[in-house]
């Protein structure tokens, strides 16, 4: 999978997220005790910050894109984990800027 596919796909769900567009997804996290709580807890805010949200969805993606075909090849764990953490750093600015630009575009 091509990094501008992992990033347009982790902003998706990133978007999802945030705009409760993931309907299934959003049911089951909200029923969690984490976020039932109304003291403005930490998973409720996060939703509304597309860099936090972003930095998630990156790796979420990468667990269902990418990593199946680094289990087949038998590339190490550092490796792996190392590629892990920079597709969702990339997936946060990626996200954040997309965001941005788009309520920009908005106004």
């Amino acid at each position: 999978m091509s990094s501008m596919m992992i990033l347009v796909a982790a902003y998706g769900v990133c978007f999802g997220l945030m705009n409760e567009k993931l309907a299934f997804l959003n049911r089951v996290l909200y029923a969690l005790p984490l976020f039932r709580r109304e003291d403005g807890n930490f998973f409720r805010r996060m939703f509304r910050c597309s860099y936090c949200t972003g930095f998630h969805a990156g790796w979420m993606v990468w667990l269902l894109g990418v990593f199946p075909h680094y289990i087949i090849s038998g590339l190490s764990v550092p490796e792996m984990v190392g590629d892990a953490v920079i597709a969702a750093f990339a997936s946060s600015a990626f996200c954040y800027a997309a965001d941005t630009i788009i309520q920009w575009f908005e106004r």
